[in-house]
């Protein structure tokens, strides 16, 4: 974290802004004295894109949103949901009102209905071995257009470049101010600053406890085999 920690106050000290930020994981950020989960995917390019092409109306009339995402062995499948609920509600600006959830050990189904009856399916596995990076697919679909977060025709995210030799290398710059990060954490420093920035502290709180009680609903539904409503 020492090095997160460096290029975000670089950031706040550039752009000066006053308030203090200390990260204490990358979930979490100690801001102005309190506890604040910084949801960094949000400050992932291909989700703020998505969240654009919905609200700029280049998709009408929107009726699922798929989500697939497959973690290492061991990993909590709901810490998982929770990351994809809340991509959900981000990218259509719409809460999520009522959830059925099926699980079978490791793999989690879930069925969540948002406003305007979109439905989201979430498929959740952590299946993949110890140290193998998260793969994940996120698709939108409507009456006029299809939009994805991975290229067509293709299970994988690509990086920029790729140089093959006697080893094997490949290299994704996104942000021009923290070279060497991946776009995991340059999200996770680029979430601190924003909510620092911004003033988005109180905001934060209150959505993770929104996705904790969509959460503990998924779990309930799990129990009961019922779907569960907000």
């Amino acid at each position: 974290m020492k090095v997160f920690q460096e290029k975000l106050e670089f950031l706040l000290d550039k752009y000066s802004v006053e308030t203090k930020a200390v990260l204490k994981d990358c979930k979490t950020a100690v801001i102005e004295g309190k506890d604040t989960p910084i949801l960094s995917h949000r400050l992932e390019r291909r989700f703020i894109e998505l969240k654009n092409i919905v609200g700029g109306g280049t998709l009408v009339g929107i009726s699922v949103m798929r989500v697939a995402r497959i973690v290492e062995k061991g990993s909590d499948i709901f810490a998982e949901l929770y990351r994809e609920l809340d991509i959900c509600q981000y990218i259509l600006g719409r809460k999520i009102v009522a959830v059925t959830a099926m699980q079978n050990d490791n793999t989690l189904n879930v069925i969540a209905t948002a406003e305007d009856s979109i439905v989201c399916t979430i498929e959740i596995s952590a299946t993949l071995k110890k140290g193998e990076i998260p793969k994940d697919k996120h698709e939108i679909i409507s009456q006029r257009g299809i939009a994805c977060d991975v290229v067509v025709d293709a299970q994988l995210k690509q990086d920029s470049i790729y140089v093959f030799g006697a080893e094997n290398k490949k290299f994704t710059d996104v942000d021009f101010e923290l070279y060497g990060l991946s776009i995991e954490d340059i999200a996770v420093v680029r979430s601190a600053f924003t909510i620092a920035q911004k003033g988005t502290k109180d905001e934060m709180i209150a959505i993770d406890e929104n996705l904790k009680v969509l959460v503990k609903k998924a779990k309930a539904s799990v129990e009961s085999g019922e779907r569960q409503v907000i």
